[in-house]
């Protein structure tokens, strides 16, 4: 794998290399730590352009299409999220973990093997999505559900094919080419709803639709640049050990997903059971906020990962550990930064965002500050642990947050509404964070007495 400019970060200069230090910045250290915030712009890029093209063709359907219509594409939407769960924990994560760490030396060959074990998940999606529309056409009798639960089913897999094109450049710490591809995936999913749109055919099924042929035309271009090796040698991973190593792995990032996804909206129902929706609308535009720090974290994360995971095979939990309070330095810097800059200007920003609507959430911002900011920094040592491959303790990390904003939640809410909803947020993802930093020092400690 190229990791050369990566390595760069973590080498010393000679000592014998002199400083130049204006301002007290030691212009050195800035020149090593460039090509990661080119990385860094590139992945964020690549991140901003699924998700905001993903956003934009939302917007423009709810104009589009009746409010009925609207609803069956949003279903349809929120089921194939629920699908691509499962893809993400038993494909996507398990590839930027093994492929820097065990397979750095074949990447084309593994990206082969995971194109066959794709192939099976895709069909085995197809069946069920297909049992599941027949049903829902039986039992439901919705036209406008069935069509786009036909549409996602169309194109689920090609969207899934993306993201592991998008994985494997990541993998070779090459974002600038996924963010290339997200490039193409954002015009062709935006052009075609558009002649979609001056052609009068704009439905839930053509909505899903195009959102796969966006997906096959920017993995097809992401698959001519990576160029997979078709033939493997004996020597080389097969698909039964890589199934089997993506398994053992991904098993306890879906349970922990499945954790989140049950509990992570949960303080959106017990503010509308005791405060009513007034409340619930609040909270929903508060947490709009924490929107861009999170996604941003989610990009620098798939950039770190498979960094993580080779220098932790390569050279070791303490190599590791210098690695991450590097990344906890990057990350938590990006996090305060963000935070205080919405605190001093959280009026304006309100008051452009959402005019002279909720004005009164300003004098809460520093709270959902305070309940953000562990769960951002509680990024860097989750890092650490997927990239040990200990993803049995990222599961705990969601169990505790949960259990705390079950126990806390419910009562703190009741008492004092939306404050109270904070105040839980506050604990259950400081206990996150202290966890996580309990259970990598534990792994930490063990991987040091392992080697020696």
């Amino acid at each position: 794998m190229k990791n050369s400019i990566a390595d760069s970060i973590l080498a010393e200069p000679p000592k014998d290399t002199p400083r130049f230090k204006p301002w007290g910045f030691d212009l050195a250290t800035l020149a090593r730590w460039t090509p990661w915030a080119a990385k860094s712009f590139w992945a964020i890029l690549d991140q901003g352009l699924i998700s905001g093209s993903n956003f934009l063709a939302g917007i423009v359907l709810a104009r589009w299409l009746s409010p009925a219509q609207y609803g069956a594409y949003g279903v349809a939407f929120e089921f194939f999220l629920l699908l691509s769960l499962f893809h993400l924990a038993l494909v996507l994560e398990p590839q930027r973990v093994f492929a820097s760490s065990h397979y750095p030396d074949c990447l084309r060959e593994y990206l082969v093997v995971l194109l066959r074990i794709q192939g099976v998940f895709t069909v085995a999606v197809i069946i069920i999505l297909g049992i599941t529309v027949w049903l829902i056409h039986f039992l439901v009798r919705q036209d406008g559900l069935t069509g786009a639960l036909i549409g996602m089913t169309l194109a689920a897999p090609f969207v899934q094919f993306l993201g592991l094109a998008r994985g494997a450049f990541y993998v070779e710490m090459a974002p600038q080419y996924a963010a290339k591809g997200a490039a193409v995936y954002c015009s062709v999913v935006l052009a075609s709803l558009y002649f979609v749109h001056r052609l009068n055919l704009v439905s839930p099924f053509f909505a899903l639709l195009l959102m796969g042929v966006g997906a096959l035309a920017s993995s097809s271009f992401l698959f001519i640049l990576l160029k997979p090796t078709l033939r493997l040698r004996v020597s080389r991973p097969t698909w039964r050990k890589v199934g089997e190593q993506h398994w053992e792995y991904g098993k306890w990032v879906l349970a922990g997903l499945g954790v989140n996804l049950i509990f992570g909206d949960i303080y959106y129902a017990l503010v509308t059971s005791f405060s009513g929706l007034a409340a619930t609308g609040q909270l929903k535009a508060l947490f709009n906020f924490s929107l861009p720090v999170a996604q941003t974290f989610t990009a620098l994360s798939g950039l770190f990962l498979p960094y993580s995971a080779g220098v932790c095979q390569k050279d070791g939990p303490a190599a590791l550990r210098r690695v991450m309070l590097k990344i906890a330095g990057l990350l938590g810097t990006v996090a305060v930064a963000y935070w205080i800059l919405l605190i001093l200007f959280s009026k304006s920003v309100i008051r452009s965002l959402y005019g002279t609507h909720y004005s009164e959430l300003a004098a809460l911002i520093p709270w959902l500050a305070a309940a953000s900011l562990p769960l951002n920094l509680a990024a860097v040592p989750t890092i650490a642990l997927r990239a040990m491959r200990s993803s049995v303790s990222v599961f705990h990390v969601y169990c505790t947050s949960s259990a705390i904003a079950l126990l806390v939640g419910v009562p703190a809410t009741r008492a004092f509404g939306l404050r109270g909803a904070l105040v839980s947020m506050i604990l259950s993802n400081l206990a996150a964070l202290i966890v996580a930093v309990v259970l990598l020092r534990r792994e930490l400690h063990n991987s040091s007495v392992a080697r020696t």
